[in-house]
């Protein structure tokens, strides 16, 4: 999928909790190497981080924090997640979108004249993703929305990410291997990262 340049639109997820309980299964999998989740927007990388451990958060811990296989980070924070990020030494398994509203793709800037805001949120993905090219593949992207694939326009979605085509996966029936709650004996682990994608 990463040399052909092809996406997954997972659609008709159930739910935000659903995602990131998809997302701690793939953590405990371990599968591939490391996963890199991005939360649409600060808020929902908020209500991800209050979801995996279980605690409320304050401040910016929640825009970039990791786990065994796992790496959230949202958009306006790639650039600096990249920083740290040889794919050659730490296989990157590819970039999962967190987009419940299926917005993202249209965050390309607003405004007019000296009042324009140019905050190019689908850019910052594509960025990170051909950061991490090595020869003709680039780590695939998967797209998780509430809306069902009908529902959208997958081909402009496609586009703007840099994808030839995506391919569709129907959210409500995506399992992603076997999940384990943390426990007192074995506890998610919190706070801020140093070397974002070395693993505990």
């Amino acid at each position: 999928m990463g040399e052909d340049d092809l996406g997954w639109y997972v659609g008709g997820v159930p739910s935000f909790a659903r995602m990131i309980d998809n997302m701690r299964r793939i953590n405990e999998s371990a599968v591939g190497g490391r996963w890199i989740v991005v939360p649409a927007t600060r808020a929902w990388a908020s209500v991800a981080y209050e979801q995996w451990f279980d605690e409320a958060c304050s401040g910016t811990r929640s825009t970039l924090w990791q786990d065994d296989a796992v790496t959230f980070c949202v958009p306006e924070r790639l650039a600096e997640l990249g920083k740290g990020v040889d794919a050659q030494h730490a296989p990157i398994a590819g970039v999962i979108l967190l987009d419940p509203n299926c917005i993202v793709h249209r965050g390309r800037g607003f405004g007019k004249r000296k009042s324009r805001i140019a905050h190019d949120r689908p850019q910052l993905i594509v960025n990170f993703r051909s950061k991490l090219a090595v020869g003709n593949w680039c780590p695939p992207l998967m797209v998780m929305s509430l809306h069902k694939a009908a529902a959208v326009s997958t081909q402009d979605i496609s586009r703007v990410y840099g994808l030839d085509a995506m391919h569709f996966i129907d959210g409500a029936t995506l399992s992603c291997g076997g999940i384990k709650k943390p426990t007192k004996q074995n506890p998610a682990k919190a706070g801020q990262i140093t070397s974002p994608l070395v693993s505990h």
